[in-house]
């Protein structure tokens, strides 16, 4: 996969970010006469290090810098989330680029070269892409990380300065960075009440007009799915990939006594990694179920036929969880493994899947439609 970044000043300034799929079969890579004999990438990967979902930066010339290479290999990043880790790769993509824009190495950037990126990022007309105080502040995390790491094995120093600024309580400082933009929040927000909430999904998502008909020429797709997934983050109030991220098998059973329900958010797919309770009313869980037994189960049944959870790589199947929040697992191998439930991202459970008498396992992860 490769996703690239470009700077609009000439060729020498875009970059590209890949991230590394060691299990990725290549047709080539054994027939070609110079890499016969030599490991595969699987085993380069393994002795390496290379850990899968990896970021590796690359120029558009071929041109990479083994030193930026070497901080997304690092321990502080293997063990950073996913999301961390694509947002440091872009933040510090956009850097190089700049660099090699201005004419700076990168072990030569000061806080001048910092204070250029920010006008740049934010203000220049030349730059086609501004972005937002928000956004650089980001890249600014992600640049220091970067030189933080890098200060004691190569000998450089951080260009992001800090200066001390008064904190959150009487008499407390804390650090900010010099080159940080100053944000302001935007007052102009809109509330919807439930009737406004309701209104909305009827003419968005459903496709319905004021009178409850559909809307002529109404082109939807999968809207038993996509209400089911707004209704859930508006009756739970998780974000966008918490609630993306619970597992079906995380789900309460349904009783019709009840009003709500206190679930568990796990902590690897938390913001922060602070796993916590939250509460899901029984409308969401209704919904969410509907969803499983209609469109859902049908999308499953196609992808059943196609043989898709088959060509999978990396499943696991889930044989059984225990009362302490960890599942028994095993591969496609066989190897029974064990892991508890706060230890999973989403990336890990994107890949559990369960057995069922129809054929080939579907997985768990319910937004996706088969």
């Amino acid at each position: 996969m490769i996703d690239e970044l470009e700077v609009q000043a000439g060729p020498l300034a875009r970059w590209q970010v890949h991230w590394c799929d060691p299990q990725r079969g290549v047709s080539w890579y054994a027939a070609d006469p110079v890499l016969a004999g030599l490991p595969t990438l699987a085993e380069w990967a393994h002795m390496h290090g290379t850990q899968p979902g990896q970021p590796v930066l690359l120029r558009a010339d071929g041109w990479s810098v083994p030193e930026v290479n070497g901080f997304f290999a690092s321990a502080r990043m293997r063990n950073a989330r996913a999301g961390t880790r694509r947002k440091y790769a872009f933040a510090v993509a956009v850097w190089m680029g700049f660099l090699d824009a201005v004419g700076r190495a990168w072990h030569d950037a000061d806080e001048e070269d910092v204070a250029g990126f920010k006008f740049w990022r934010m203000t220049a007309e030349a730059n086609v892409r501004r972005v937002a105080g928000g956004t650089v502040l980001d890249d600014l995390v992600a640049i220091s990380a970067f030189y933080r790491w890098a200060g004691f094995p190569f000998g450089v120093s951080d260009p992001v300065g800090r200066r001390q600024v008064p904190g959150p309580g009487p008499g407390t400082v804390t650090e900010s960075f010099e080159a940080g933009p100053h944000l302001v929040r935007g007052k102009d927000v809109k509330w919807l009440d439930p009737a406004g909430y309701a209104r909305w999904v009827d003419v968005g998502l459903r496709g319905l007009d004021l009178r409850g008909r559909e809307i002529d020429g109404w082109r939807g797709r999968n809207s038993q799915r996509d209400c089911a997934f707004v209704d859930g983050l508006y009756g739970t109030g998780l974000r966008l990939s918490e609630w993306a991220s619970v597992l079906r098998l995380e789900l309460p059973a349904d009783d019709e006594t009840r009003t709500y329900y206190t679930c568990r958010l796990a902590e690897a797919c938390a913001k922060g990694g602070r796993g916590r309770r939250f509460w899901m009313p029984r409308s969401v869980l209704v919904d969410v179920l509907a969803y499983e037994e209609g469109e859902r189960a049908a999308a499953v049944r196609r992808a059943q036929r196609a043989c898709r959870y088959e060509r999978l790589p990396g499943l696991l199947l889930v044989e059984r969880r225990t009362r302490n929040r960890r599942l028994e697992m095993r591969d496609t191998g066989g190897r029974r493994m064990t892991a508890s439930m706060d230890s999973l991202d989403p990336g890990a459970r994107e890949r559990l899947f369960r057995r069922t008498a129809a054929g080939p396992p579907p997985d768990w992860n319910r937004w996706r439609s088969g």
